[in-house]
């Protein structure tokens, strides 16, 4: 697994876009970013939210980034994911993302983390399940 660092600076030199224009681009300051690939801070989902976007990276490129940031391959967490439209991707990745703030506390082990993240999908996944089953129940009435 790549380190979050080298992953945010080589999608910003694959864009050939320095730190200020990420900067300006981003809403983010220089030295923050510059902290994020030094690898002096971790930063925050939010953070690389706004990264992403003025990197205007790909879904690849941002589950990469994503994956740098969690410490494990989040594509790999559930492959469902793969088969959600845009609609329901939104939502996991909005469900994921304020999930993650937990992630922040450096004082939860990386196991610890990976099972909050299984846990955080599958009831994602149990909740559209229940969903579809109550929109049919409804549709047959």
């Amino acid at each position: 697994m790549e380190k979050l660092s080298i992953v945010l600076k080589q999608l910003r030199e694959s864009r050939n876009m320095t730190l200020e224009e990420l900067a300006k681009k981003s809403g983010v300051g220089r030295g923050t970013i510059g902290d994020i690939e030094t690898g002096k801070n971790k930063s925050t989902v939010k953070t690389l939210g706004k990264l992403a976007t003025a990197l205007k990276l790909t879904n690849e490129e941002k589950n990469k980034l994503d994956s740098a940031f969690l410490g494990r391959n989040i594509t790999e967490i559930d492959s469902r994911i793969l088969e959600l439209n845009k609609r329901e991707l939104s939502q996991y990745e909005k469900t994921m993302e304020e999930a993650s703030l937990f992630f922040n506390d450096e004082t939860v082990s990386e196991e610890d983390k990976q099972k909050m993240v299984l846990a955080i999908s599958k009831l994602f996944f149990e909740s559209k399940e229940m969903n579809k089953d109550k929109y049919r129940k409804n549709k047959d009435k």
